[in-house]
C-alpha cells in the first residue's frame, strides 16, 4: 500500500492486490493500456484520460505525470516509508553516501554539480535519459562532491557511478 501527496493537496491510500486498484480503500476500475513506455492512455467512469510521466525519481518516489497536458506532482510513500516516518526516522536520513550510481541504461542530458560542490538531501545533481523520459538523479544526503565521472551527451549503463562524495576519514 502506498499513501499518495498528489499535487501537494490531495493525499489518497493506494493498494493494487489480485490485479485490482483499491484508491482510499474503494475498488477503482480502470481500463489502462500502454502507448509507450512513460506514456498511458486510461478509461475511467466513461472518461478518456492520457496520461504521460515527465520525470521519476524513483528514490524519493517523487514523480511529475502530465494529465491530459497538466502537470501534476505525485510523491509516493510505502508502509515502510509511514511508518519511518511515524517513528521520527527518515529513510533518507544522514545516510553516509560514496557514490551515485545510474538506475538504468540512459543518456546524460545535464550535469547539475562540479567536483566541490556541497549539496543537500534532494539536491537536483543530474538528469538522466532513459526510453525517452527525463530522470533527475538527486542527492541522497548531503555531502561533498569528490568528484562527476560522466559528461553532458554521455550514454551511461545501469549501475554505472555518476558521482562520487568525499567521505570523512577516507580522504587525505
Amino acid at each position: 500500500m502506498y499513501q499518495a501527496s498528489v499535487d501537494d493537496n490531495t493525499s489518497l491510500s493506494v493498494e493494487v492486490k489480485d490485479d485490482q486498484i483499491h484508491i482510499d480503500q474503494k475498488k477503482v476500475d480502470l481500463d489502462i493500456h500502454q502507448i509507450s513506455p512513460n506514456q498511458f492512455h486510461v478509461l475511467y467512469q466513461h472518461r478518456s484520460y492520457q496520461i504521460e510521466v515527465l520525470q521519476a525519481d524513483y528514490a524519493t518516489k517523487q514523480f511529475i505525470i502530465s494529465v491530459n497536458g497538466k502537470r501534476v506532482p505525485v510523491q509516493l510513500q510505502s508502509e515502510l516509508d509511514q511508518l519511518l516516518e511515524t517513528l521520527g526516522m527518515d529513510a533518507t536520513s544522514e545516510a553516509v553516501v560514496e557514490e551515485v550510481r545510474s538506475p538504468m541504461p540512459g543518456l546524460i542530458r545535464a550535469v547539475e554539480v562540479n567536483a566541490g560542490d556541497s549539496v543537500q538531501t534532494g539536491d537536483k545533481l543530474l538528469t538522466l535519459e532513459a526510453m525517452k523520459m527525463e530522470n533527475v538523479i538527486k542527492s541522497p544526503a548531503s555531502g561533498m562532491i569528490d568528484s562527476v565521472l560522466v559528461k553532458t551527451g554521455e550514454s551511461v549503463e545501469k549501475n554505472q557511478v555518476l558521482v562520487s562524495f568525499e567521505v570523512e576519514g577516507l580522504k587525505g
